[in-house]
């Protein structure tokens, strides 16, 4: 299957980051957090009839928060090849306003574009993992970093036959400028 690299379009990411960018902020505006609606996580939940014992859903937390951890280490430090080992191969990344990105090698060119135009010290907050699936869970998340600040509304990683995890579907959002 051949994969479709997808380059991001550097004016319409720049026009979303400038315009994004703070006005006249006041004490209350100082530090905007994202608010993750309550609503993404149930969304993402394992049909009812899906039966996932406690140690099949704790398999597949410690594989996700090993890769969500090594995703954000290889982010911080400028490695967006490292980054993108932590996709499938046909993995698919909706990043608004970035667009859609097919493949892995896709997910690197984006990662490649956002670490070389400055961005880096991700730190994820109020992070929710719902185990949908013997070997699938979906994490949301706020998201924050240097220069901007977003929410993951859906990072499916999937466990792999060697026990890793992996993402199969990550879609973010850029929720404004810092």
């Amino acid at each position: 299957m051949n994969l479709i690299k997808i380059k991001p379009a550097i004016a319409l990411v720049s026009l979303a980051l400038v315009s994004a960018a703070p006005q006249a902020a006041t004490t209350e505006d100082a530090n905007p957090q994202p608010i993750l609606p309550a609503n993404v996580v149930s969304v993402y939940k394992a049909p009812a009839d899906r039966v996932i014992s406690e140690s099949q859903k704790q398999n597949v937390l410690r594989a996700v928060r090993k890769a969500s951890e090594g995703w954000k280490a290889a982010f911080n430090r400028g490695d967006a090849k490292a980054a993108a080992s932590f996709y499938e191969t046909n993995s698919v990344v909706t990043a608004i306003p970035f667009g859609i990105y097919m493949g892995k090698d896709a997910a690197q060119g984006l990662w490649d574009f956002i670490i070389g135009s400055g961005y880096k010290n991700v730190e994820y907050k109020n992070t929710q993992i719902e185990v949908i699936d013997t070997n699938a869970a979906v994490l949301s998340a706020s998201w924050e970093m240097n220069k901007a600040y977003g929410i993951i509304t859906k990072e499916l990683w999937v466990v792999q036959d060697d026990g890793s995890a992996k993402l199969r579907a990550d879609e973010f959002e850029i929720v404004g400028a810092k």
